[in-house]
């Protein structure tokens, strides 16, 4: 069900401050504010072929416009090596797309970063196809100790229905190659609710995903973004979504029958097993986007970068930055953003905030944490605050109907052939 705009801009006015009109810009080559960045993202935007129901900005895999990347990206790296001098980053995270295509490319982009910072950890994601005797030697070349494989599901006509140009033999294939590797995490990213699904059918790929062995499940409901280049929203516009409150049962399914066998609950998607670094592509504090459609926030300035890679190489030639659309972000802002995505963790650590922020929390939003413990949402102890299983699934309520959509509408207006002056996020003007 969805919500009423009407709600949506009165919730929104209850947090946001008179001067937070998330209203972002176009951007005009202005410094960015990359000091307290611990933390970096490339993406690579090449699949052999574009899976209908993916949002994330791809092109086809050409060799020769996929070599002119590797270099435009090597050239951006360039542009910040100044200030990355001797840092240590936390996470250096490569999503796609598919980027294990551009392995050589990347093995070059990492040794250089490596010259001029220190990589505590490198995250990749990948796909069974793609996953052969050479690339597991190049990801041990390029040290990725996380490692994330886009399986969707182990049954054939799902694999079928979301485009996925593979076996579920060769889904095996590439697990018993990636556990080869020496990794601190290894996940499995699998899809739910998908049309026609069943519980039976959901269990049995829960049952097959824990006989893995994987250190971390992360499962996501189908989400159908009516933005792409490719027509999503034509593509999928005939097929019938499994409805609310199906969907509710198969999460809590999903969230009961991994606790039950040992894993614990690390984001609203995502259950470890094991005391083990969790693998996570959206929860950093702060970060540096690289490559085309990437997103940079400073805390102070969330900025994308140009969504077409034919403005990206030149620009990077011109040694800019290839930034398309930027925010400002007010300290109000920058808390709400912070707490959003520790509420996507399942937790509030009390004294984090209090270390970040130089408040105390419950001060600053006490009065919200008291009706959602009222509703049974939140669970409050001396330190953190704790969402409840009913609290979790609202989370990843508002997160389809706030985050997904904002995301949507920077994106459609980000792959316009003329993309406007500005894209507001909110009508509080």
């Amino acid at each position: 069900m969805s919500i009423p705009e009407i709600y949506k801009q009165w919730f929104l006015k209850l947090l946001l401050g008179p001067g937070d009109t998330m209203t972002f810009r176009k951007y005009r080559d202005e410094p960015l504010d990359l000091e307290g960045i611990d933390n970096i993202y490339i993406h690579v935007p090449f699949c052999r072929n574009k899976c209908p129901y993916c949002p994330y900005f791809k092109e086809l895999y050409y060799e020769q416009q996929a070599g002119f990347f590797g270099d435009s990206l090597l050239r951006e790296i360039e542009l910040h090596t100044g200030w990355l001098n001797g840092k240590e980053i936390q996470s250096l995270y490569v999503g796609g797309g598919t980027p294990t295509l551009l392995n050589t490319y990347l093995i070059r982009a990492i040794d250089r970063l490596r010259v001029v910072c220190t990589l505590q950890n490198v995250a990749i994601e990948t796909t069974p196809t793609e996953i052969n005797n050479r690339v597991t030697v190049e990801l041990g070349r390029m040290g990725c100790n996380l490692i994330s494989l886009g399986v969707q599901d182990f049954n054939p006509k799902y694999l079928d229905f979301l485009g996925r140009k593979y076996t579920v033999a060769d889904v095996f294939r590439a697990i018993d190659k990636l556990e080869q590797l020496h990794y601190r995490n290894f996940n499995i990213d699998l899809i739910f609710a998908m049309p026609g699904q069943t519980l039976e059918e959901l269990d049995r790929t829960l049952q097959i995903a824990v006989d893995t062995g994987a250190n971390q499940l992360t499962l996501y409901p189908l989400f159908t973004f009516p933005y792409s280049v490719t027509g999503l929203s034509r593509e999928l516009s005939h097929v019938v979504m499994p409805d609310g409150k199906t969907r509710k049962q198969m999460y809590y399914h999903i969230r009961d029958t991994l606790t039950a066998k040992g894993y614990k609950q690390v984001s609203v998607w995502s259950f470890l097993k094991g005391n083990t670094l969790k693998y996570s592509s959206v929860t950093r504090d702060k970060y540096l986007g690289l490559g085309p459609s990437a997103g940079t926030y400073t805390g102070k300035q969330f900025l994308f970068n140009t969504f077409n890679i034919t403005e990206y190489i030149p620009i990077t030639i011109r040694g800019q930055i290839p930034g398309s659309y930027i925010m400002d972000v007010s300290p109000r802002l920058e808390r709400l953003f912070w707490i959003y995505w520790r509420l996507y963790e399942t937790k509030i650590p009390l004294n984090s905030y209090k270390t970040r922020f130089g408040s105390d929390f419950m001060k600053d939003y006490g009065k919200w944490i008291q009706i959602m413990e009222q509703l049974g949402y939140a669970l409050r102890t001396e330190d953190q605050i704790e969402l409840t299983k009913k609290g979790i699934h609202r989370i990843h309520l508002l997160q389809n109907h706030f985050a997904l959509e904002y995301i949507n509408r920077i994106w459609t207006a980000s792959t316009m052939e003329h993309p406007p002056e500005e894209i507001r996020l909110s009508a509080l003007h």
